[in-house]
């Protein structure tokens, strides 16, 4: 081991939940030995689970097959090439066009975290009791309050809060990883969430069940209770990690959402969508 890093690893949960008005999930969640994710997928006709799928399978190669070249090149190469399936999907049928994800990923190696973050898929980290968001939202109302133009207090009631400027669609718009570096430290403790639960529960409460919960099943169980019992408009997918220095031999990786739902047939499951849409007539017949 170079430089004398400490060998540490993250023990994690994942946990997802449709909320109290969609029938279907397009979250899809991952956790395994050096990588976790959440990405949120949209699109009409229930394609944003396909996309939401396609790019978590991808990127969840990652877990067991790192490169010499380090996590920072290796989660980005990751995401270009989920980004890249994403294209092909919609270039063999254009009706998949529209589709898109959010992805919120973390690769962990020695004691270095690499954390990539397209979209409002959030992150974040408490460390001593304190909560820090490690992510920056890509949406519409965060560049304005960048700007100065708009209180960041009154992002939660915005009427566009939801509207993305960064997220892979498969697309050409230059759309990239970004890549941000973290020392690793035992007693951390990681979350990644989709929107479902950081635009409906305050930060306050979310480090309350953080900070006061000890298992991260049950830290889960009780961010997820919050965001039902505030309404739970959208898919509220959850992971949380603590960072660990034992020896102990990691599980096998798990999905959740549209991932595990799909599985590696997502791109299929695509086309069925299309068809069914198709013969519904909610999508014209080329």
């Amino acid at each position: 081991m170079s430089g004398g890093a400490m060998a540490l690893r993250i023990r994690a949960c994942v946990k997802t939940h449709p909320g109290l008005r969609r029938t279907n999930n397009e979250d899809s969640g991952f956790i395994g030995r050096r990588l976790f994710l959440v990405a949120d997928g949209m699109g009409g006709h229930d394609f944003g689970e396909v996309a939401s799928a396609i790019v978590a399978r991808t990127v969840a190669y990652l877990d067991d097959h790192l490169s010499m070249f380090g996590p920072e090149r290796d989660i980005c190469g990751a995401v270009e090439f989920a980004d890249q399936r994403l294209a092909r999907a919609i270039e063999n049928n254009p009706s998949l066009s529209g589709m898109g994800t959010t992805l919120t990923a973390m690769l962990i190696h020695h004691d270095t975290i690499a954390l990539t973050n397209v979209g409002d898929s959030r992150a974040y980290v408490l460390r001593d009791r304190e909560m820090i968001q490690l992510t920056h939202d890509d949406t519409y109302v965060q560049m304005l309050a960048d700007k100065g133009w708009l209180d960041p207090k009154l992002i939660p009631q915005h009427p566009q809060r939801s509207v993305l400027l960064r997220v892979l669609r498969g697309g050409d718009d230059g759309t990239t990883a970004e890549v941000s570096l973290h020392h690793a430290e035992p007693g951390d403790r990681y979350l990644l969430c989709s929107d479902g639960l950081s635009d409906y529960v305050a930060g306050d409460a979310i480090h309350k069940v953080l900070a006061g919960t000890k298992h991260a099943g049950k830290a889960i169980d009780k961010l997820i209770a919050l965001a039902l019992k505030a309404g739970a408009p959208d898919n509220v997918t959850c992971v949380v990690g603590d960072v660990v220095d034992d020896d102990e031999r990691p599980g096998d990786g798990e999905f959740v959402g549209s991932a595990q739902e799909l599985g590696e047939g997502a791109i299929e499951a695509a086309e069925q969508k299309v068809a069914e849409a198709k013969a519904a007539g909610y999508l014209k017949t080329a």
